[in-house]
């Protein structure tokens, strides 16, 4: 493989994952949202929630982020089909899926890919890595936190406690469990409410900002 058909395979991967960047998350649609987040941007804060956790859990805090950053990708060719579709729709695998958009990459980095992809599907078997279990615990923290802040916003007021409620049992790690908790208990508005009450006052310069207790 030369090196422009690195290059230019690589770039035609890069402007594939940018497509996630615009498609919605469809279940939110269901549930009234009119603009909801992006694919791309619930796996941002998925990778970010999974590094968080997998500190807590003794786990490679690397690793799980780079699971949750890729754990969505293969829906840039299936779509996000929401929970109430799957019963009508065969999906194909994501691994399967992985690989056929990684087919092009240098074998090296396909297989990197895919084995993440593979990873983070793993989450739910007997065999599952430290890693994996702190990525779908934070995907799952991910869409609780989402719900809350449409819910505090007064978007989907009345289906946004379902969504919360389905996913606390769905998180299992001892780090994830005690986020959920938190993410229920406070605000999503606490940390811009500390900071506005703050700003233009003496406390301004004050740093770092403290969960009032």
């Amino acid at each position: 493989m030369s090196a422009d058909h690195t290059a230019d395979s690589t770039a035609v991967f890069a402007y594939e994952l940018g497509f996630l960047k615009s498609l919605p998350r469809s279940g939110w649609l269901r549930a009234g949202i009119t603009a909801p987040e992006s694919v791309a941007a619930h796996s941002w804060r998925v990778a970010v929630l999974a590094y968080v956790i997998a500190i807590g859990e003794g786990a490679d805090p690397e690793r799980a982020a780079v699971l949750g950053l890729f754990h969505d990708m293969p829906e840039a060719r299936s779509g996000d089909v929401a929970a109430a579709g799957k019963s009508y729709v065969s999906i194909v695998d994501a691994v399967d899926i992985a690989t056929d958009q990684t087919a092009e990459l240098p074998a090296a980095l396909a297989a990197h890919i895919q084995a993440v992809v593979a990873e983070h599907e793993s989450a739910k078997t007997a065999d599952a890595t430290p890693e994996s279990r702190c990525s779908r615990d934070a995907d799952k923290l991910e869409l609780l936190l989402q719900a809350r802040e449409y819910a505090h916003a007064g978007q989907g007021v009345g289906s946004m406690p379902r969504y919360i409620d389905s996913m606390i049992p769905l998180i299992t790690t001892p780090t994830g469990k005690a986020l959920r908790d938190a993410a229920l208990r406070v605000s999503p508005a606490a940390w811009w409410d500390d900071f506005a009450r703050r700003f233009g006052g003496p406390e301004q310069d004050q740093r770092p900002m403290r969960i009032a207790k």
